[in-house]
C-alpha cells in the first residue's frame, strides 16, 4: 500500500506504516499547475490524502485531487480518497432557480475513480447522508468533533453552545464527550439574497457557565462574534472556541481573538494557524 498527498498524507502513512509517496508541484503564470506522483511504480492499492493549504483557492485545491485521483486511476489503483473539507458542500440543495447542486456535481467528479471516499464533518446540513451522492463509491462523513474534544483542555460547569439549528447535532457529541450536561444553540437565519445573517439567543441558563462554542466550520468569524455578544450579556465565565474546518476568510481569527477566548482552536482538516485536533487517528480508523 502507498499513501500519496500532502503533510496530512504522510501522517496518515506513518499510522498505517505504509510507504508515503509526495506530490511534486509545477505552477505556471498563468494559474495553470501540473504535479507528478514522485515514484517509479504505483501500488494497486493506493491511499490518496491532500488537504487544502493555508491560502490556497479552493478551485485550485479541488481540480488537484481530481487531477491525482484521474492519474491514480489511469494507473489501474484501487484508489481510497481521503478528502478533509468537502469541498462546495454548503450548496447540497438548490435555493433558487438556476442553482448548480454543486456538492453532489462534486461526488459524481470522483464517484467513478475511486472505491472509497472519505470526508470529515461534511457541511452538507439539508442532507441526511452523503452516500446517495455516490453510485460506485462507499462513501463515509467522519465526525471530526472527537478530536476537537481531545484536543480541548479539561473544563469544569461547561455549557456547549452551536451557532445554529443544523449545530445541534455536534453541541450534543461535544457535551457528552467532555462530560458537560449543558448544550443547545443559536437561532440563525440568513437571507438568501443578501446574505445577511440574523443571530437569535433562546432562553439559556448561562450564569457561571464556561462557554464552549463547537462548530463545523468557520469562514468569516461572523457568526462566533455575534453569539459570543450575546452569551456574555447573561453571565457566562471563561470561552473556548473549537470548530472543525478552519476556512478563515478574510480577518476571522482576529475577530475571534479578539473575543479573548482561553481556548482557539480547530481540526486539522485544512492548514491555518489553529489547526491543532488532529483527525488523521479517525481516518486510519476508517480507511
Amino acid at each position: 500500500m502507498q499513501v500519496v498527498g500532502g503533510f496530512l498524507g504522510r501522517m496518515v502513512a506513518e499510522q498505517l506504516d505504509v510507504d508515503y509517496v509526495p506530490l511534486e508541484e509545477i505552477s505556471f503564470p498563468d494559474g495553470e499547475f501540473k504535479f507528478r506522483i514522485q515514484t517509479e511504480k504505483i501500488d494497486r492499492d493506493v491511499v490518496l490524502v491532500l488537504r487544502k493549504k493555508m491560502g490556497e483557492d479552493i478551485n485550485k485545491y479541488l481540480m488537484k485531487l481530481y487531477f491525482a485521483a484521474k492519474t491514480l486511476h489511469n494507473a489501474d489503483a484501487d484508489t481510497k480518497l481521503v478528502m478533509p473539507y468537502f469541498a462546495y458542500g454548503r450548496q447540497d440543495a438548490v435555493f433558487k432557480t438556476g442553482e448548480p447542486l454543486s456538492s453532489e456535481y462534486v461526488a459524481h467528479l470522483f464517484d467513478p475513480l475511486v472505491s472509497k471516499f472519505l470526508t470529515v464533518t461534511a457541511h452538507t446540513h439539508r442532507q441526511d447522508s452523503i452516500l446517495p451522492m455516490f453510485k460506485h463509491a462507499k462513501a463515509t462523513n467522519i465526525s471530526g468533533i472527537p478530536a476537537l474534544a481531545k484536543a480541548l483542555p479539561k473544563i469544569e460547569n461547561a455549557f456547549v453552545l452551536g451557532p445554529d439549528t443544523e449545530s445541534i447535532v455536534w453541541a450534543k457529541e461535544m457535551a457528552k464527550l467532555i462530560g458537560a450536561d449543558d448544550y443547545g444553540n443559536f437561532d440563525k437565519v440568513r437571507d438568501v439574497d443578501t446574505g445577511e445573517i440574523k443571530v437569535t439567543m433562546k432562553d439559556f441558563d448561562f450564569e457561571g457557565k464556561n462557554l464552549v462554542l463547537v462548530d463545523d466550520m468557520v469562514s468569516t468569524g461572523g457568526t462566533i462574534e455575534r453569539g459570543v455578544a450575546l452569551a456574555s450579556e447573561h453571565g457566562t465565565k471563561d470561552l473556548h472556541i473549537s470548530f472543525v474546518h478552519p476556512v478563515l476568510s478574510g480577518n476571522a481569527l482576529e475577530r475571534m481573538f479578539r473575543l479573548n477566548p482561553k481556548t482557539l482552536i480547530s481540526a486539522n482538516t485544512m492548514e491555518s494557524p489553529v489547526s491543532v485536533a488532529d483527525v488523521t487517528p479517525l481516518i486510519v480508523k476508517h480507511l
